[in-house]
């Protein structure tokens, strides 16, 4: 009799938790009076948990890190766009009591989000993986249709903003444009004049009806546009130049720590110096943005992956990086990361599975052998 009564006393043995299905719900900026609808949905490959994050304010997805849930801890990545989310599923399984957080560093600037278990009767609607580009219709020249460029009187830089109508550039220097274009570093233009480096043009172009023009087609656009409005003509040689090469790391394919991408197109956001989102992006993205924003040379992808990855690189910049920044720019970004971030190498090689090398290689370098100002709109 006794027994029994102990055996009584026992408390029943909690059911193991799972995190398979679909979790919602509404997270609350500061200073702000309508929520953001967020949602996770979860499956299992295997032993490991995968699955997708939506912002049913934007109608963004991306694809989730690492997910671990330990006893009822949950902690899960999301990549694409810096963010983390940690809390504990209560008892009832069917709620999560949680954080989101994005910064600098794990638990800065949490934000409370707790999570319900959809179920047939509250499930909100997800939207549907975003269609890719169409293109231009078959036989459409990849030409602008209308093109104003002028002088602003300004110092040329970088800047480019697509729509579905127009692309646009509010001070771009042809040495800018010429880079984006051709996909190049600086130091693998030869032979411009001081004025394609300095002086900078306001672009306004209409885009052909009729279709969304993909990233090859609108540079095919701009180099007409150059070759048009500019007179540029070129050949390309080929010249051994100091490079960065980025190739797998020490731990091969294994090792890499970047989450496929499966649900959007590419995505690059900077949240500072030394801070950068990377969404949709193959490693040649990756060796381009280097090289575009942040390096003294060119990089070259010599991976060999071709899949397109989300990842999330955080790293102490030096006084060498990001040269279109000020001085005072670069100072405070190096000051901030001096104790919590690692360098630039070493943030390739732990966050992302890869190794960054200086060396010397051949490279494409484009020869300047005729251009003008830009002809009067």
């Amino acid at each position: 009799m006794k027994l029994l009564l102990v055996l009584a006393a026992l408390p029943a043995a909690l059911p193991a938790q799972t995190l398979e299905g679909t979790w919602q719900g509404t997270l609350m900026p500061p200073n702000q009076n309508d929520g953001i609808r967020l949602a996770f949905k979860i499956d299992k490959n295997g032993n490991a948990y995968q699955g997708t994050f939506y912002n049913l304010a934007n109608g963004r997805q991306l694809n989730l890190g690492t997910i671990a849930l330990q006893a009822n801890a949950v902690k899960i990545a999301i990549p694409g766009n810096g963010m983390n989310y940690e809390g504990k599923i209560e008892t009832d399984g069917s709620s999560i009591t949680g954080t989101l957080t994005q910064g600098m560093t794990q638990g800065t600037n949490p934000l409370p989000l707790p999570l319900k278990r959809a179920t047939s009767e509250t499930a909100w609607e997800l939207p549907p993986p975003p269609a890719p580009p169409k293109g231009l219709p078959e036989g459409t020249k990849a030409e602008f249709e209308v093109v104003s460029i002028k002088p602003t009187g300004q110092q040329g830089g970088l800047g480019l903003n697509v729509t579905a109508t127009e692309l646009r550039a509010g001070s771009i220097s042809l040495a800018g444009l010429i880079t984006f274009t051709f996909e190049l570093h600086p130091t693998q233009v030869s032979g411009l004049p001081g004025w394609a480096e300095t002086e900078g043009y306001a672009i306004v172009a209409k885009l052909p009806p009729g279709g969304e023009p993909n990233d090859v087609q609108i540079r095919t656009m701009l180099k007409n546009l150059m070759q048009s409005r500019f007179g540029l003509s070129f050949h390309t040689e080929k010249r051994e130049l100091s490079v960065y090469t980025v190739s797998i790391g020490k731990n091969g394919p294994a090792g890499i720590k970047m989450v496929k991408n499966t649900t959007n197109g590419q995505r690059v956001g900077a949240q500072g110096l030394g801070r950068t989102l990377f969404s949709g992006v193959t490693m040649a993205d990756f060796a381009a943005q280097l090289q575009l924003r942040v390096l003294d040379r060119p990089v070259i992808d010599r991976t060999g992956l071709t899949d397109r990855y989300d990842f999330t690189l955080n790293w102490r910049p030096d006084e060498f990086q990001f040269p279109r920044a000020s001085a005072a720019q670069r100072a405070a970004a190096v000051a901030t990361g001096a104790d919590a971030l690692p360098d630039l190498f070493t943030a390739v090689q732990e966050q992302l599975g890869l190794k960054l090398d200086a060396t010397k290689a051949p490279a494409d370098v484009l020869v300047i052998d005729k251009v003008s100002k830009p002809s009067e709109n």
